[in-house]
């Protein structure tokens, strides 16, 4: 038995001396591009970014799980608690405390639903939009789609990573322009009769 190879696979030492960058190439969307620290910083922000969405996509996941559960009802205090930020969560607990104290309710809106329906709401079409990683400062911002019935709300979360994992700082209904911390830092700030 005869085995042949092609010529093009058999290789010669020329003694051309290259560097390691110019020896590694990565094909990427068919195209073969040079590794370069640059190039190794635009992998670990596409990493990430895919790791974001990944977290938001299991986040929502979960929201709609719990509306399968309950009914169509929106998630409990427990979601915050897990999956929002100690500041998002600090702001909360001054909205719930103002409204115990003038009787009055802050949210028309149901920030986790995108609604303000009561009904199940499924999401799609998660984007991670925006992603900053400088300083042991990591922030990202995700855009969605919750569809309720027949229509679709454009939404966004803002992320920050704290004690490990990426955690929801804020929430945007992209529909009506709300930016649900500032809206509730105004009621904070706001006098209610």
């Amino acid at each position: 038995m005869v085995l042949a190879l092609p010529a093009g696979m058999i290789s010669c030492s020329d003694n051309k001396t290259t560097t390691q960058t110019e020896q590694t190439a990565a094909v990427l969307g068919g195209d073969t591009i040079q590794i370069t620290d640059t190039l190794s910083s635009e992998v670990k922000q596409l990493v990430e970014r895919q790791v974001v969405v990944e977290r938001v996509r299991d986040i929502y996941g979960m929201v709609k799980s719990y509306q399968l559960k309950t009914g169509g009802m929106s998630p409990d205090a427990d979601f915050d608690n897990v999956f929002c930020s100690k500041s998002w969560n600090k702001v909360l607990m001054a909205v719930r405390a103002k409204e115990y104290e003038t009787n009055t309710l802050f949210f028309e809106i149901d920030y986790w639903l995108m609604t303000r329906n009561i009904g199940f709401v499924t999401f799609d079409e998660f984007e991670c939009t925006s992603l900053y990683m400088e300083d042991n400062k990591k922030h990202a911002t995700v855009d969605f789609l919750a569809y309720e019935a027949d229509t679709s709300n454009p939404a966004r979360v803002e992320l920050v990573f704290e004690d490990g994992r990426w955690v929801i700082d804020n929430f945007y209904d992209m529909l009506f322009h709300v930016n649900v911390r500032t809206s509730m830092l105004e009621y904070i700030a706001k006098d209610v009769l």
